[in-house]
């Protein structure tokens, strides 16, 4: 069945131009921009279009891009033609002539629409957003998700710092199909000729490069996300640009997703995260989990939202307020362990400080639109860390060892691990990084936590169910628990664990204490029920 036409609108290139459509759309409908009528000869014509029963998968009624930005993206001082629309004014004006360029580019890919939410979700009805929401997974799979990094008002340049790799949505976005990114080609220098350039890291030419090609000459450019990821992660943020094969290269910041020193925590998860997603291993869950922990949001709720699909978990949105993270995060990861049986967010941020809401979980950050994620605990600095793709987190974590179980509607995961009951060691000296490349005990056999503190094992200890009063100094117990299996350079493996804390008998909490430990440690320790939830 053909779409219906539910709007059609010259646009005037010189001023703003209001879109509403409340009364126009039909809710819990799917919706595309067409291009052929904003690339019109006569001036660019807004013709959106509705189809009542739009089939996702492999083979859809229509082919489209679907358009990954932030909501308030990099600023520009020449501004001309915009669209606004009804229910979003808090948003970016729309450039007509960005969302004409990113038309060209869908040509490039003989694709006839774009989907842009701000235009393809009637913003003004509760029931459709929550409806487009339940299936934004669905929406950029079957897509090819184009990349706008700066957002709808610019096209930004490759050595332009944007914060689009810091908000939720673009995780998704950018990862569940083949992405392109969508530049300016200010600065690129592409030849008419030869109408591309490479993009290379200096000591790895042939197998790390990025090709960028031309969409509009001296105008704009695309490339494939994943090759720009690894090659900006490859060559730490700076590239070699070679125009032709007789041409001397020239030397290129790429700082498109932000300055790869003080990025580079969440360029390197993102990075693994493209890399593993969709080869149907479990251990790349993980990467996913773990880039979802550095970004922000307009509302809390939709840091779920926005990955749920990722998971294959479908919440209903109308039953979450908008500030409700805690309990969709919850509902979440109820979800995905009936899918997978495995918490695999322990892993992914088992060395970060536990969220005092839900200690399962690293620190989730304050969110906001307009500034990079809050911790209330400073972060290591990691920039001068080495970074070894080579051994990416394929490599460095295995899911064998990660705990199984479920989690309440308090937020308590209950899990089955190998644990020992530990009490602090007065020799323990913390350290001011946590950061370790090798796991570590002491002769006498005491546990060296990666802060240098030092926990003595109580091995011929009760299990937690079968022992009497609490004897540690603080008069709660401590145990040491395993929640993973990582493998450092030369694929040597170590055991993670983390310290839990009883707050009230039976019941746990994570505390920011770290272990990598050799497996020969863990000879005498046993299998234990515990559960890890909110901080009391």
């Amino acid at each position: 069945m053909e779409p219906k036409v539910i709007l059609e609108v010259p646009l005037n290139i010189s001023q703003q131009n209001l879109v509403d459509l409340t009364n126009i759309g039909s809710p819990e409908k799917f919706r595309l921009v067409e291009c052929a009528a904003l690339l019109s000869n006569q001036g660019p014509v807004l013709r959106i279009v509705q189809f009542d029963d739009f089939k996702f998968g492999n083979r859809p009624p229509a082919a489209y891009a679907a358009i990954s930005y932030i909501w308030q993206g990099n600023r520009t001082d020449s501004l001309s033609g915009t669209i606004v629309v009804e229910g979003a004014l808090d948003g970016d004006p729309i450039s007509i002539n960005i969302i004409q360029q990113a038309c060209i580019a869908c040509k490039r890919r003989r694709l006839d629409y774009i989907w842009l939410d701000r235009l393809c979700i009637m913003q003004t009805d509760r029931n459709d957003k929550a409806w487009q929401i339940q299936r934004m997974f669905d929406i950029y799979k079957t897509g090819l998700p184009l990349v706008l990094p700066g957002g709808l008002m610019k096209l930004v340049c490759l050595d332009e710092e944007t914060d689009w790799i810091l908000r939720a949505w673009t995780l998704q976005e950018a990862i569940v199909s083949e992405a392109y990114v969508l530049v300016s080609a200010e600065g690129l220098h592409i030849p008419p000729e030869r109408p591309l350039v490479d993009l290379m890291v200096s000591d790895d030419p042939r197998r790390c490069m990025c090709r960028v090609e031309s969409v509009v000459p001296d105008m704009s450019a695309f490339c494939r996300l994943v090759d720009l990821l690894q090659v900006i992660r490859r060559g730490s943020g700076n590239a070699i640009c070679q125009m032709t094969a007789n041409a001397e290269p020239t030397v290129m910041q790429l700082r498109i997703f932000g300055n790869y020193q003080t990025r580079k925590r969440e360029i390197t998860a993102f990075a693994d995260a493209t890399q593993t997603i969709w080869n149907g291993s479990n251990w790349s869950r993980h990467s996913l989990w773990q880039s979802s922990f550095f970004r922000t949001s307009k509302r809390p709720v939709d840091m779920v939202f926005s990955i749920m699909g990722l998971f294959g978990v479908s919440l209903n949105p109308k039953e979450f307020a908008s500030t409700d993270r805690i309990r969709a995060t919850i509902a979440l990861a109820q979800e995905y362990l009936k899918r997978s049986n495995k918490a695999d967010w322990l892993i992914a941020g088992w060395k970060e400080p536990p969220d005092r809401r839900l200690s399962s979980f690293p620190e989730l950050p304050e969110t906001s639109v307009s500034t990079a994620p809050r911790f209330y605990t400073e972060k290591d600095h990691i920039s001068n860390e080495p970074d070894t793709p080579p051994y990416d987190i394929r490599h460095r974590f295995n899911s064998s060892w990660v705990p199984s179980g479920r989690m309440d509607d308090e937020g308590y995961f209950y899990f089955k691990a190998k644990a020992v009951r530990v009490a602090s060691h007065a020799l323990g000296t913390r350290e001011t990084s946590r950061c370790s490349n090798q796991p570590q005990t002491t002769p006498s056999g005491l546990l060296r936590a990666l802060d240098g503190s030092l926990w003595e094992p109580q091995t011929g200890e009760a299990l937690p169910e079968q022992r009497g009063p609490c004897h540690s100094s603080q008069g709660r117990e401590l145990f040491a628990a395993v929640v993973g299996l990582g493998f450092g350079q030369g694929y040597t493996r170590h055991a993670k664990a983390v310290l839990l804390e009883e707050h009230t008998p039976g019941r746990f909490h994570r505390l920011p204490v770290f272990f990598e430990l050799t497996q020969d440690t863990l000879e005498e320790w046993r299998e234990m029920d515990l559960n890890m939830g909110p901080v009391r």
